[in-house]
């Protein structure tokens, strides 16, 4: 469970940063910088680059993603962006338009 939920009424723009995971019902707009984990849930948006430790999107992202673990797209999100993490997994049913780099060091 997340450490901060950003509700479905709740709308940020601008930078959020931090070191507690965040799950996304709402929307944000601007840059997402955290030293843990991001979760976009099912009617979420966010529209940001993003540079986090993980991310798992149930909903909708458009931007550059850094993940130093891993990138998770599960069935039914929408990203549009280039994803860049030495861990990706794409299920099916889940839209993705953009590149992907996987020419990172993993973590050991």
């Amino acid at each position: 469970m997340a450490n901060c939920t950003i509700g479905p009424g709740v709308s940020i723009s601008g930078r959020v940063s931090g070191t507690d995971e965040v799950a996304v019902f709402g929307s944000i707009e601007g840059n997402v910088s955290l030293e843990s984990n991001l979760t976009v849930e099912e009617g979420g948006k966010v529209v940001a680059d993003v540079d986090v430790e993980s991310i798992v999107i149930r909903g909708e992202l458009n931007g550059e993603v850094v993940a130093r673990k891993s990138v998770e797209l599960l069935a039914g999100c929408l990203v549009t962006g280039n994803l860049r993490a030495p861990r990706i997994i794409i299920q099916e049913g889940a839209r993705f338009q953009g590149n992907i780099d996987m020419d990172v060091q993993l973590e050991a």
